[in-house]
């Protein structure tokens, strides 16, 4: 397993991934009409747009296994209040290779690069329905903050809102439970 910066030329991949573990993951949860919505056409056309235009505060990684990727993450900074506030902004992996210690590594990664860029708070958005996720992110310590109604594009789904008060101490907890199961 590696985990490396996601560059334009895994746009294609990422997209994949996103429709599969997307589907795999939200199906019975999300509409019906969101699957046709949120096709491999339109991730295809979304990732090639997050690296054609790149935002200073923002980065994806793949997790390769074999050589073949399957999965991705990715961050960024919402810098407009008093101290910037690190999101976590996508963590999919196809179900066969979950269990593994991957998604682990993955919010260790997200997590090091945002405390690498200056940000101590970490925040996250879980959909309502997605109780395993809910579940492994308060393994990692996050705590609950809110609860709203995603605006969509496609699904205005509600989502609960997660934290950590230190991106350091998340990317230790993450390696910490990766180590130890």
């Amino acid at each position: 397993m590696a985990i490396r910066r996601a560059t334009a030329a895994d746009a294609e991949a990422i997209a994949a991934i996103h429709v599969a573990a997307y589907d795999e993951t939200y199906r019975g949860i999300a509409p019906p009409e969101v699957f046709e919505g949120l096709n491999l056409e339109r991730r295809t056309a979304q990732w090639r747009r997050f690296f054609a235009e790149p935002q200073p505060d923002a980065a994806a990684f793949v997790i390769d296994q074999d050589g073949e990727p399957v999965g991705f993450g990715s961050n960024g900074i919402d810098r407009r209040g008093p101290s910037p506030i690190g999101w976590i902004k996508a963590v999919y992996l196809l179900k066969r290779f979950q269990g593994r210690g991957l998604g682990l590594a993955m919010m260790a990664t997200l997590a090091d690069d945002l405390a690498a860029k200056g940000v101590r708070e970490v925040r996250l958005d879980v959909a309502v329905g997605n109780d395993p996720a809910e579940a492994f992110y308060r393994r990692l310590g996050a705590g609950f903050l809110s609860a709203q109604v995603d605006p969509g594009p496609i699904w205005k789904s509600p989502t609960r809102t997660y934290g950590w008060t230190d991106a350091a101490v998340l990317a230790a907890a993450a390696g910490r439970a990766d180590r130890h199961g």
